[in-house]
């Protein structure tokens, strides 16, 4: 019997060396994407781990590391995009105020086109002050920033606009060439957040939540506020692959009106390397994938 919802594996700490296989052998056993998340500055010293939504008391709480190796997600997802057939990428969660918009949509188009419109692109604030300092962003403006930035990518991505302009809080442009626009129309964005502004976020400016079920109802309330409770909305929650993840546990979240488990085989901060698709299988097993 197969899986009650659509099941991605997350790549994140996965060796480079290993990312090929392991992502190929995931599209063999039927996993429907694989996912990776980022930091791009995290400082060494200091109390880093402040602000994590789940509250660390001590850096030994963190189930990652500064020092962990954090690849560029849409620099690696243009590289599986060519050893793979139809299995998805995704993005959760990516700092898109830390980035120009206009530059990043110029990235997400080449990757969504060269892909053959297989990518999914998940966005958030972050929760680490010293890496927007060292990106050299106010931590401040994240929340202004990023709203000003998916609404810029939606102009530029306008399939019946081939010289998009924009005026925008932060980005400003009068008409320009944007071709080629991405495959994908609406082009996916799933919006993450552990607040009752990202769940808003989410509801007013995306296609999809990522986040727990538990904020679920949060968005569905959101969604209705702003109209668009029949639209098409996809709902993407990332699990472990420990011994109390059952069949059952994929029933539950898609009870809940989950649509993608997004399953992490690695272990803490632990880089891991060709393991993982044994791993992988087992959870496929385990659940009726394979």
């Amino acid at each position: 019997m197969p899986a009650p919802l659509k099941v991605g594996l997350n790549v994140a700490f996965i060796k480079p060396e290993a990312l090929v296989e392991v992502t190929k052998a995931a599209e063999q056993m039927g996993y429907e994407s694989v996912w990776l998340g980022e930091h791009v500055a995290l400082p060494k010293d200091g109390e880093w781990w402040r602000g994590y939504p789940s509250n660390p008391q001590t850096e030994s709480d963190m189930t990652f590391r500064p020092e962990n190796l954090w690849l560029e997600p849409l620099t690696v997802m243009a590289h599986l995009a060519g050893v793979t057939e139809h299995m998805r990428f995704g993005i959760g969660i990516y700092m898109m105020a830390l980035r120009n918009p206009v530059l990043l949509a110029r990235t997400l188009a080449t990757v969504d086109v060269m892909s053959n419109g297989r990518l999914d692109f998940g966005i958030g604030l972050g929760w680490s002050p010293a890496e927007y300092e060292i990106s050299g962003v106010p931590f401040k403006e994240r929340g202004r920033r990023t709203d000003d930035g998916i609404r810029c990518l939606r102009a530029l991505f306008d399939p019946a606009d081939d010289f998009p302009e924009y005026h925008g809080e932060f980005i400003d442009f009068p008409r320009i060439g944007f071709l080629p626009k991405p495959i994908q129309n609406p082009f996916p964005i799933h919006v993450g957040g552990f607040s009752a502004a990202g769940t808003t976020r989410a509801a007013r400016y995306g296609n999809g939540y990522y986040g727990p079920a538990s904020f679920y109802p949060a968005v569905r309330e959101a969604l209705a506020a702003e109209g668009r409770s029949g639209e098409r909305f996809e709902f993407s929650t990332s699990i472990p692959t420990e011994a109390d993840t059952t069949l059952a546990m994929l029933e539950s979240l898609a009870a809940a009106g989950g649509d993608r488990a997004i399953v992490q085989p690695w272990q803490h901060h632990v880089p891991m390397g060709m393991e993982v698709i044994d791993r992988a299988e087992s959870f496929a097993k385990t659940v009726g994938m394979i």
